[in-house]
């Protein structure tokens, strides 16, 4: 029935940009359902229950578009996975969060993959449905049971003030409404678009995947995939439908350069903008595919002894039809982003956990006529730093303090405390 019911959900939807839901996960969660033919199915989930201290606003940073966030106090996540035949194995995941009352299909991943090709050193596998992030390296990292913290980076879900559904009527409308990317925050734009409160863009959201079709696989000491989505990174489309009449593409490539050392390489570029903005951008003179998010991305993923270092970094830009340099050209808005994280295992069950992350926004003139340029969003970066301790292989329990400082107009210090108890239940059934 959960298979059916994927194929079903799969029909029409934003993710962001729009008032819908999100999801969030990672490739190569549940490859042993296809690790031997002897296992027709695969079926485990994980429950987390936790809750925080102080947080005088820091907190709410952390929350997606349905209004859930990894630091809710309970959190349920089923996986059933199911080999149809050797080389075909179908992948399904639900989350069920109390504190999320809309969009449950949002919480629904489901894809396909198939074994086009293998051989000595290496293989080719392509994928279809509601398929992982392809950009980046932190996805594999992303479920509880793997985060060495409790947090997402600042990359992969900070909602900026730019609107997928809705354009800022010029530079000094976007700039006014520095700091508002959650919807409560969200005062409008001028320029045309949707008229209720939503998310802004991040550059990536990891929390909701993408409707779209991939090649993944090695050769050697390469790793690779190629994928087509429907949406972008900063707006997938979890439902499959269409915003424009664009598609994005993702590239990455990855190296493994020496024992326990991967280099990896991300890009991925296609129009973001909804069609909600399309009279506002064809009044002058151009169409929604004119305008796109392209971003590039460099990871690096180390470890020796006991510790594991992981860092990555991302050069963001999206192009919008009101946003123009002071000689009267169009301008982009631009972004760096970035984390670098680290693990060290202290003893035998017991690690540390550490995450340094930020934003840096590029600067458009201001739009007063007097040449001069501000950054169009306020700046942020965020600590992160806990223990955390396997009571056994099943369950680990997690202590973290999150301290996150965002600049000036939209001023921001606090930090909290938050707990974090993990178990992990079931397994392959034959």
């Amino acid at each position: 029935m959960l298979l059916l019911l994927s194929s079903a959900w799969l029909t029409a939807g934003v993710c962001v940009g729009d008032s819908a839901g999100d999801a969030g996960g990672e490739p190569s969660r549940a490859t042993g359902a296809a690790a031997t033919t002897e296992s027709r199915l695969w079926l485990e989930g994980s429950l987390d229950l936790g809750t925080t201290v102080g947080g005088g606003g820091g907190e709410r940073l952390n929350t997606l578009i349905r209004g859930d966030s990894n630091f809710d106090d309970i959190r349920l996540r089923l996986f059933l996975d199911v080999e149809v035949t050797p080389r075909l194995t179908l992948f399904n995941q639900f989350m069920i969060d109390p504190s999320v009352e809309v969009f449950p299909e949002s919480f629904l991943r489901s894809y396909a993959r198939w074994e086009a090709a293998s051989w000595d050193g290496g293989e080719v596998l392509l994928q279809a449905g509601k398929i992982p992030t392809p950009f980046g390296s932190f996805a594999p990292r992303a479920y509880s049971d793997r985060n060495p913290l409790i947090g997402t980076p600042l990359l992969y879900h900070y909602f900026t003030a730019l609107r997928a559904n809705q354009l800022p009527a010029d530079n000094r409308d976007l700039l006014a409404h520095r700091g508002e990317g959650q919807p409560a925050d969200f005062g409008g734009f001028a320029g045309g678009g949707a008229e209720r409160p939503f998310s802004g863009l991040p550059l990536i959201y990891d929390a909701c995947w993408d409707v779209g079709i991939a090649a993944i696989g090695s050769a050697g000491p390469w790793e690779y995939q190629l994928a087509v989505t429907r949406g972008t990174l900063s707006s997938p489309r979890f439902r499959g439908d269409d915003n424009n009449d664009g598609e994005q593409l993702a590239l990455r490539l990855a190296w493994v350069a020496a024992p326990g050392l991967l280099i990896g390489s991300s890009w991925a570029r296609g129009p973001y903008l909804d069609r909600a903005v399309e009279p506002a951008v064809r009044a002058r003179g151009a169409a929604l595919e004119d305008f796109e998010q392209q971003i590039w991305g460099l990871d690096v993923d180390y470890g020796v002894g006991h510790l594991r270092v992981v860092a990555e970094l991302a050069q963001n830009r999206w192009q919008v039809p009101t946003i123009r340099a002071a000689g009267g050209g169009l301008e982009p808005l631009e972004v760096v982003g970035g984390y670098l994280e680290a693990r060290y295992a202290i003893r035998a069950g017991l690690w540390g956990g550490l995450r340094y992350d930020r934003l840096d926004f590029g600067r458009i003139d201001d739009g007063t006529g007097g040449g001069r340029r501000t950054p169009w969003e306020a700046d942020v970066e965020r600590w992160e730093a806990g223990v955390g301790y396997a009571f056994t292989d099943r369950v680990l329990g997690k202590l973290v303090w999150q301290q996150t400082r965002r600049s000036a107009p939209a001023a921001l210090d606090d930090g909290f405390l938050a707990v974090q108890l993990t178990s992990t239940f079931g397994g392959v059934r034959p």
